[in-house]
């Protein structure tokens, strides 16, 4: 038998590790989402940015009031007054315009315009005339830099005398962002929380399921059953509602001759004989009968859920063994009287001899003597010549003894001729057969006057066939049907098992019993296979 350690206690609980596994992918599925969104949104508003920052500035380089102000400081005040409505309707952090490279003219952070002034990103515009946006600083105090060049017309020609900077700040940038991902935050949160709930209830949930035990415990249930299940010597089947297989144990399938996994087949196809009683519905008490060719008896347990039918359990006890061993004790006891039935013969007649000698008639006594061994010599004889077999030969002795002293007249058929029994036919099983047919027959035909039994034995052919036959009254036909029913008997109480115990044994070794009768006797016929 397997051994089953006990499952560890000291161990996480189902309902903490689907908690745990439900808000770690709850968590995970928040911050992912939540991520997500507010990198693309960063991203996107970065770039609205940077195209806010170039338009801007290439508008306000096209404008004449920058490129006055470069050559007329009336006309600065104006210029400042358009950069601060600029700073307001564009959420610009700084505009800076330059003459050359020197700083001219400013609006907004100062930090920020010191910070890209330090390395300012207007080269391209001033010797290209290009307008463009530049990443400038360091990851955290980065601005994003819109520049255009400004063109001064001096009528024959036209010439880069400065440039337009729109800086945003990046960092106002992120901010925005988190302050705009705040519903959605907050509603991860609420998702979390929810999440944390739902899971807390589906793990209570499965707890009250699995009838409040841990895996670990469900999966070492399960190999107790399995286990325990496994080792019965009794055959059990287990079904459900539809009568599929959910469990057969090594019992069950060496009765029904089952190889493999069954699991999930219907019953019926499994054991091949849809009509065994105990398939019915309104079977329910046990109940014996045959199964491949084994005493069984058979029951039957619904299995209920909810007062609902959910399976069935079907087990199977062998009665085989039990009935064998009754049948040899049975045998045992029909030999003991047998050889009582001989001692009490023998000694009668050994009351005669010792009344011959005290009379002193030693001749008679001789007489006596020589013609009882004369007469068991010549029954002996012909016996023996006639019957082969030394296992019938002592049956056949044992029973004249009984026959003679219930004074009845017991003999061989003159016909008879047997040689060798086969192996297959032991000692126990023929004086089962045997012995129970020919007391049955002493029994019939004791109370008449001239009662007789015949033994007829034969091995022509394929077939061993016993017969024996009395004169007695006959079987009355109401009880023919029920003629090999264990228990059933018109001698009384604790009778009626001789005539199923011989059909057993015929059924194991394979042959067929037959039976005549009428009011002149009767006669039952047993036909043994010689080679099975």
């Amino acid at each position: 038998m397997k051994k089953i350690s006990n499952p560890n206690r000291n161990v996480m609980t189902i309902q903490l590790k689907i908690l745990g596994l439900v808000t770690a992918l709850i968590l995970f599925i928040v911050v992912a989402i939540t991520g997500i969104y507010i990198l693309f949104e960063y991203r996107e508003d970065v770039a609205d940015a940077e195209k806010m920052a170039y338009q801007t500035a290439k508008t306000l380089s096209y404008m004449p009031t920058a490129r006055e102000a470069l050559q007329d400081q009336d006309v600065i005040p104006e210029l400042r007054n358009m950069m601060d409505n600029l700073l307001r309707d564009t959420d610009a952090s700084a505009v800076v315009m330059t003459e050359g490279e020197r700083l001219f003219v400013t609006m907004g952070d100062e930090d920020m315009i010191l910070k890209v002034f330090d390395h300012p990103p207007i080269e391209k515009a001033l010797i290209f005339g290009s307008s463009y946006t530049e990443r400038v600083g360091k990851a955290e105090e980065m601005a994003l830099v819109g520049v255009s060049p400004l063109l001064v017309d001096y009528g024959d020609y036209k010439k880069v005398d400065g440039t337009i900077m729109v800086i945003y700040d990046r960092a106002l940038i992120i901010r925005s962002v988190i302050r705009d991902s705040i519903p959605i935050l907050t509603v991860s949160a609420i998702a979390l929380v929810v999440g944390l709930a739902g899971s807390l209830l589906l793990a209570k949930n499965i707890k009250k399921d699995t009838l409040g035990l841990e895996p670990k415990e469900i999966a070492f249930l399960y190999k107790e059953r399995k286990t325990v299940f496994s080792s019965f010597k009794d055959g059990m089947i287990v079904t459900d509602a539809e009568g599929r297989v959910r469990m057969m144990n090594p019992a069950a399938k060496s009765l029904f001759h089952v190889t493999g996994s069954v699991r999930g087949q219907s019953l019926k196809e499994v054991i091949g004989e849809p009509g065994y009683p105990f398939l019915k519905d309104d079977f329910r008490g046990d109940e014996e009968l045959e199964i491949r060719e084994q005493a069984i008896i058979a029951s039957r347990q619904d299995l209920r859920t909810d007062g609902r039918r959910s399976g069935t359990i079907f087990t199977f006890r062998d009665k085989t063994d039990l009935r064998k061993m009754s049948a040899s004790l049975s045998e045992i006891r029909r030999v003991s009287e047998d050889l009582r039935a001989q001692t009490h013969e023998f000694k009668n007649k050994l009351y005669v001899i010792m009344g011959l000698i005290q009379l002193n008639k030693n001749e008679e006594a001789i007489l006596f003597i020589r013609d009882e061994t004369q007469s068991q010599e010549n029954y002996a004889k012909f016996v023996s010549s006639s019957v082969r077999d030394e296992k019938l030969q002592a049956i056949i002795l044992g029973k004249m003894a009984k026959a003679s002293e219930q004074h009845v007249s017991f003999m061989v058929d003159p016909g008879s001729s047997l040689e060798r029994l086969p192996e297959s036919v032991d000692l126990n099983g023929l004086v089962t057969i045997l012995g129970n047919l020919i007391d049955n027959a002493m029994e019939a035909v004791k109370q008449l006057d001239h009662g007789e039994v015949v033994l007829f034995v034969s091995d022509l052919g394929t077939d061993i066939l016993f017969e024996v036959s009395d004169n007695g009254p006959g079987i009355p036909d109401e009880c023919f049907p029920k003629l090999f029913e264990r228990g059933v008997s018109g001698k009384g109480p604790g009778r009626g098992y001789g005539l199923a115990n011989v059909q057993m044994e015929v059924k194991l070794l394979g042959g067929e019993i037959e039976v005549q009768s009428d009011p002149r006797g009767t006669t039952f016929s047993v036909f043994l296979p010689k080679i099975r």
